[in-house]
């Protein structure tokens, strides 16, 4: 592994962005608005103390958009750009290893953004110490910010890599709603999940009203605790401070963004695979380990009414609709496009594994049952929860709409395979023209309101992912017919997908006939 400061990547971005006059012209342009600002702020609150608090919020905030936007912005389009200018053969022979140009682009591409950001430092640090701001609570600030800013580029640069040509625009629009999204301070109300703001914001609001100390915790019901203040965190019904949960999963956000591109950098961008059915399985359940263990049992009391405990019904449809989501972009992402599939068929040229022909079920089923697993093993073990769960029907519940997606993502893969010039764009429209009609049929039809009518069970099963329990348990009979659909149509599109895969492998040649031997 190169070192950073010796790493030819890094280093031909420091030498196209860090001219000497660029930075000289930078740092005046950045010491005066600076001085201008503090002064006019100074004035402002005439000398009073206040002044430093506005003052180290302005920079913060503007050092926050530079190192987050722009940085972001730069390395969205750090390998996009390279398609574009007809360049990006020259990453796939060089000698530098995948791992080595992926941290090269990460730190290389945004490095004017973070000349700029030190820039400004003297600003905020002339106005931490006209607040009286502890400098810990400065450090504290800055190693989050660094640390998401570091995650939010690693973000941008897997989006550059799948970008299609020609996208820059995209690509800005993206990581602006992205960055705008993560803005949430950290005082917002709890509704999911016992945990403080995850995007930028959070570094200048430590800055400005954090605390080291770790809050106490309410008890609202038995085994049930609730935290309190804005920077304490409950991970498994453990108090933790805010900034060390923030740090980690700032950290292993920006190992999960490597994965994909240590796989793809010096790969055909035909043939790009963002994880393997074992990262995918395995990002699946890190998301579920994270929703588990911060997931709000009991809500605080923020309307001061008596907080209402969560039951298991409410916390399994959450889980469930999330997981659902979660599933599908699991197998949007693991969608094989022609020439993948073709490698794959060259690769089994002497057989072909029947298990390829239902892809990605078999991933998705593998992830359904870790996530299931995971879930049931954390709340079995939770106390004070009101048991109102109808166990027959959420089992019943899940595999339907698990058949659905199922359904879908072998619909979706042999659809890729199509000789289109867009077959995914076409195959998502169609879907959704399906979707739609079918709605519509019903709601004017109104053929799901007669009794026993088997339309919503085989043309609109996503009902079930209300509460339904009641029309279940009582006609249940159609239901059942309805999954017996659903499980029929995806083998349909999984042996369709197989003899689509079938005329990509390559045509075996006959044996020689055999030689006579003469005497």
């Amino acid at each position: 592994m190169i070192p950073l400061w010796a790493n030819p990547e890094f280093i031909r971005n420091c030498r196209a962005q860090l001219r000497p006059r660029r930075i000289m012209l930078i740092g005046i342009l950045v010491a005066v608005l600076s001085f201008v600002a503090g002064y006019s702020t100074k004035q402002a609150y005439a000398g009073a103390p206040g002044w430093g608090e506005t003052f180290l919020g302005i920079a913060m905030w503007v050092q926050m958009v530079v190192l987050v936007i722009g940085g972001g912005l730069a390395c969205g389009l750090s390998i996009s750009r390279e398609r574009d200018q007809n360049t990006l053969d020259f990453q796939r022979v060089t000698q530098l290893t995948a791992l080595e140009l992926a941290i090269g682009k990460l730190f290389g591409a945004p490095i004017l953004s973070y000349f700029t950001a030190l820039c400004l430092m003297p600003a905020v640090l002339t106005g931490a110490v006209a607040n009286g701001t502890s400098l810990s609570l400065i450090a504290g600030a800055y190693l989050l910010l660094l640390l998401g800013a570091i995650a939010f580029h690693a973000l941008a640069l897997v989006y550059s890599m799948g970008a299609p040509k020609g996208s820059p625009g995209v690509a800005g629009i993206v990581l602006v709603l992205a960055f705008l999204a993560g803005l949430a301070p950290s005082s917002t109300p709890r509704l999911f999940f016992d945990m403080g703001g995850l995007g930028p914001a959070a570094a200048v609001d430590f800055a400005l009203h954090g605390t080291w100390r770790i809050g106490g915790t309410t008890a609202v019901q038995p085994g049930d605790f609730v935290s309190q203040p804005p920077w304490t965190d409950v991970f498994f019904g453990v108090p933790v401070h805010h900034l060390p949960v923030l740090v980690l999963l700032y950290a292993s956000f920006v190992a999960w963004c490597l994965i994909p591109l240590v796989r793809n950098l010096k790969r055909d961008p035909a043939v790009l695979e963002i994880y393997s059915p074992a990262q995918s399985v395995g990002l699946l359940c890190y998301v579920n380990l994270i929703m588990v263990g911060f997931y709000l049992l009991s809500r605080p009391d923020y309307s001061r009414e008596p907080p209402a405990g969560q039951t298991a019904s409410t916390t399994f449809q959450f889980f469930l609709i999330v997981n659902l989501v979660l599933l599908m972009l699991l197998g949007l992402s693991l969608l094989r496009n022609r020439e993948q599939s073709r490698r794959r068929a060259y690769q089994h040229a002497r057989g072909f594994d029947w298990t390829e022909a239902g892809w990605p079920a078999g991933c998705i089923l593998a992830g359904a049952a870790t996530a299931a697993v995971m879930v049931i093993a954390r709340f079995a073990l939770v106390s004070g929860m009101d048991n109102n769960l109808d166990g027959k029907f959420a089992a019943f519940q899940a595999v339907m709409l698990l058949a659905l997606i199922v359904r879908d993502l072998c619909y979706l893969q042999w659809m890729n395979l199509r000789r289109t010039r867009h077959p995914i764009t076409l195959a998502v429209m169609l879907l959704g023209v399906y979707y739609t009609c079918v709605s519509l049929f019903d709601s004017f039809a109104g053929l799901g309101k007669r009794p026993g009518a088997f339309f919503e069970a085989i043309f609109l099963p996503w009902l079930l992912a209300g509460d339904r329990s009641a029309d279940w348990n009582t006609n249940p009979g159609p239901w059942f017919v309805g999954l017996a659909v659903q499980i029929a149509l995806a083998i349909c599109f999984a042996a369709l997908h197989y003899r689509a895969v079938t005329g990509l492998r390559p045509a075996v040649a006959s044996p020689l006939p055999a030689t006579v031997e003469t005497a």
